[in-house]
């Protein structure tokens, strides 16, 4: 047995096998594993070239219109299968090709699944930005920033001056319009006082109160023989008829009838000194009004540095091309600054209350004096004597002189009130800005009816449809979006009632476009370039187009070309569906943006009439002239020139790129309505057109040695597919975009 058990012949053969045994053991499981992520690498690869293939086939239409990608053509299902049959993972099992395949594959499933879609905001978006980030800036600065930035300090000054004495203009009406009731209620004291049956003015010219205290006098000098007369009827014997029975009642009468006038005008003392209560509230109403005024004026003072400055201090290719005269901004923030010429002094708020408390006191000691002078009489009348007389006289010469001097004064030309008439009406001032007024509303009602035809007129029926479909497929696209639908409102053309409102707002506008500039040149906001897309891509509703309407106000011409294919750029700005509402706005806010350059001009031409509001009011009939024959400009050849000033000219399409800096607004609008455009144009749906894919491959691997041993490495999660029955499967799954 020891021998058996202990033999050596055959040792080198069993260890041999066993090691051997391991070894292949080991290798076939390195050699398998090795082909697995070899075949995981090979398939992501076809996966992902799959992926890109799919996408490489994309609407040609869609990119060479708008600069979009989109899938189209063949089925992606087609194309991604295709691929990887192509690169050996064949449906029909293990490749067949002549050479040797180490890892040859074999596709058990494929498919395509949408990703991304071109109606997703973010999406298209993304596609405009890359479309527009190089090209617009360029073309943005090169044609118009650069013409507009040599404005910009000019506009600024002309914008606060315009606005600052706009606000002065309407406190300044309503401050004066409060003193001259105060002066119509001093006057109606004085009448109150002096021109009635009571107390008047005194002879050589006067009413009543001074010919009642004038025929006092003259009667008073008749008063002695008045009783001479009663004593002599008296003293006749009864038989005897009285001689001077005609004559007494003559004087009885004359007296009862001078007493009455001045019984009538004691009564009126109240009401004088209620009127001048009256007037001195409004006088103090009119205080504040400039204690308001004054605020603005100090306000307007301040100098702040803000989206004008940003833009002039810009370092634009081509600004200095254009320049302004020498001391044109000067001259502007002068009148920006010029605002405290409206102002009047508290100095001379306190002297004419002191005045009416004056007047008051004054028109108490006539009506007083009359009074007493009533009492003399009625004394005189009651209990005669002779001696009374003299007291009459004085009486009556004192009344006369008291309610002279209340008339000298106060009178309708008196000293005092024709100093305070001049001084509160200004008449010479006045008049002009009536003048003005009353052209500037003529010009006005012009501009209104130039353009009112825009709001007035209605498209036809074949184009209301369109705006109907491409309303509906706005809200689709939000509603696609997630995203709620709201109403774009209504639109006239003209808003402002007067033209002096439209001034100012015109202010207004143009400080948001020098802020949308602004924010561009320092944030390159993303509604700047989406602005360009736009002009770039789309229709505009050319200014050739409303000439009859602005000459001779025909309509016709207007109603057949405000067709929605005419006015694409218009409805992504303002977004109104229906024909007229997107024209009237963009060509209304075309003429508020040449009023204010106009403005602007008309303030340095005017600067030497010396009041502000002159100034202001002569600038408005400046701007509205020109910017009505800037209007007649664009409708002949579609451009008027910016300034005179800046001898360049813009065109229509140039504004409608400025305004998309005004009307930036809600980037969910502003996509949904882009898309609109371009689903009405290409009657596509983007929400349906891929923009990024996902592909799906199954794909397996015959392993070659031990697939048991494999499928137990893959219970442990060392493999990233699976192993069934003697095969190895994995899933790939790769998405891609444009």
């Amino acid at each position: 047995m020891k021998k058996l058990l202990i033999k050596e012949n055959g040792v080198v053969t069993i260890l041999s096998v066993i090691i051997l045994a391991s070894l292949l053991l080991f290798f076939s499981v390195l050699i398998d594993y090795a082909r697995i992520a070899a075949f995981q690498l090979k398939s992501e690869n076809e996966a992902r070239m799959g992926v890109r293939s799919v996408l490489s086939a994309y609407d040609d239409s869609l990119y060479k219109r708008y600069g979009l990608f989109g899938r189209g053509g063949t089925d992606g299902n087609v194309i991604f299968t295709e691929v990887l049959e192509g690169n050996g993972a064949k449906h029909t099992g293990l490749d067949t090709r002549s050479h040797f395949d180490f890892i040859a594959g074999q596709l058990e499933e494929a498919n395509v699944q949408t990703s991304f879609t071109l109606g997703q905001h973010d999406v298209f978006a993304r596609q405009v930005l890359e479309e527009m980030k190089y090209k617009a800036p360029v073309d943005f600065t090169l044609e118009v920033l650069s013409k507009f930035t040599s404005l910009s300090k000019a506009l600024k000054e002309s914008s606060g001056a315009v606005q600052t004495l706009e606000d002065l203009r309407k406190l300044y009406e309503k401050r004066e319009s409060l003193l001259e009731k105060a002066l119509s209620l001093q006057e109606k004291a004085v009448s109150t006082l002096m021109d009635n049956d009571a107390v008047a003015a005194i002879p050589a010219g006067s009413g009543s109160s001074g010919n009642s205290a004038a025929s006092s006098l003259r009667l008073a000098d008749r008063y002695a023989n008045y009783v001479w007369q009663i004593e002599h009827d008296a003293s006749l014997p009864e038989d005897e008829d009285p001689v001077y029975s005609y004559s007494i009642a003559s004087y009885r009468y004359s007296v009862s009838q001078m007493l009455g006038k001045l019984r009538t005008g004691g009564g009126k003392r109240e009401r004088h000194d209620t009127l001048l209560d009256d007037a001195l509230q409004k006088i103090e109403e009119a205080k504040q009004i400039n204690f308001q005024m004054e605020r603005i004026v100090e306000e307007s003072k301040k100098t702040t540095v803000g989206a004008y400055d940003e833009v002039a201090g810009a370092d634009v290719s081509g600004s200095g091309d254009y320049a302004l005269p020498n001391d044109t901004v000067q001259d502007l923030e002068e009148m920006r600054k010029s605002g405290e010429k409206l102002l009047r002094s508290p100095e001379w708020f306190s002297g004419y209350k002191q005045e009416l408390l004056t007047q008051s006191s004054r028109g108490y000691a006539a009506a007083s004096e009359i009074d007493q002078l009533i009492g003399l009489w009625n004394t005189a009348m009651s209990s005669l004597s002779s001696s009374r007389q003299v007291s009459l006289q004085n009486g009556s010469a004192k009344a006369v002189s008291v309610v002279s001097t209340y008339e000298q004064n106060y009178g309708h030309s008196g000293m005092l009130m024709k100093q305070r008439r001049d001084s509160v009406l200004d008449s010479s001032v006045k008049e002009k800005l009536a003048e003005q007024k009353a052209e500037t509303k003529s010009l006005w009602k012009q501009a209104k009816t130039m353009l009112g035809g825009l709001s007035d007129t209605s498209g036809t029926s074949e184009h209301q449809e369109e705006f109907a479909k491409v309303k509906e497929r706005y809200g689709q696209n939000l509603l696609f979006n997630q995203k709620g639908e709201e109403s774009t409102g209504s639109y006239k053309t003209i808003q402002a009632e007067e033209a002096e409102d439209a001034a100012k707002e015109s202010s207004g506008l143009i400080d948001t476009l020098f802020a949308g500039v602004s924010d561009m040149l320092l944030d390159g906001r993303d509604y700047f370039y989406y602005g360009e897309y736009a002009a770039n891509r789309f229709s505009y509703f050319a200014p050739q187009q409303l000439r009859k309407l602005l000459e001779n106000g025909d309509t016709d011409e207007l109603t057949q070309m405000a067709s929605f294919g005419n006015q694409e750029l218009e409805y992504v700005l303002y977004g109104f569906h229906d024909p007229m509402g997107n024209l009237a706005a963009a060509y209304g806010e075309l003429f508020s943006v040449r009023l204010a350059i106009r403005t602007m001009e008309g303030l340095v031409a005017s600067r030497s009439l010396g009041h502000p509001l002159l100034i202001l009011s002569a600038a408005i009939i400046y701007g509205l002239q020109k910017t009505m024959e800037d209007m007649i400009s664009f409708t002949q050849k579609g451009m008027a020139p910016l300034s005179k000033y800046v001898k360049v000219e813009l065109s229509y399409l140039d504004y409608l790129r400025l305004f998309m800096l005004l009307h930036g607004g809600s980037k969910e609008k502003r996509l949904g309505r882009m898309i609109a455009v371009i689903e009405q144009n290409t009657g596509l749906s983007l929400s349906q057109v891929p923009s990024g894919v996902t592909g799906e491959a199954k794909l397996s691997m015959k392993l070659w040695f031990l697939p048991g041993v494999m499928g137990v490495l893959g219970r442990f999660d060392l493999l990233q597919g699976k192993v069934v029955g003697n095969r190895y499967e994995t899933m790939q799954t790769v998405g891609w975009s444009y």
